[in-house]
């Protein structure tokens, strides 16, 4: 049979659940102060920010363009509805001018 533990003595699966907890906030407090993790750790934030300026900056340009091509487009159709009213109005004229 199992031998019981005594009150105030930890069985082999909770001391083992508190040598791991124990190990771990060891680890937590030594990356905390590490200087090469913290460079590291700073450097990756850095490379992210840097990504992300990277994307917004083309995603900025992207937009821009279409921004502009949308422009140009506009002032196309814009130019022969202008073109067409005009050769409208021209035939009605040459058509009210002509002598009967």
């Amino acid at each position: 049979m199992a031998m019981d533990p005594k009150v105030g003595e930890l069985s082999r699966k909770e001391r083992a659940r508190q040598m791991r907890r124990e190990a771990y906030l060891r680890a937590k407090e030594q990356r905390a102060t590490d200087p090469r993790y913290l460079a590291l750790k700073e450097a990756a934030k850095r490379y992210r920010r840097e990504a992300y300026h990277v994307v917004k900056d083309r995603a900025k340009a992207a937009t821009a363009a279409r921004k502009l091509v949308q422009k140009v487009k506009a002032e196309a159709d814009r130019g022969a509805k202008r073109v067409a009213a005009d050769e409208r109005l021209r035939s009605k004229v040459r058509l009210a001018s002509k002598p009967e």
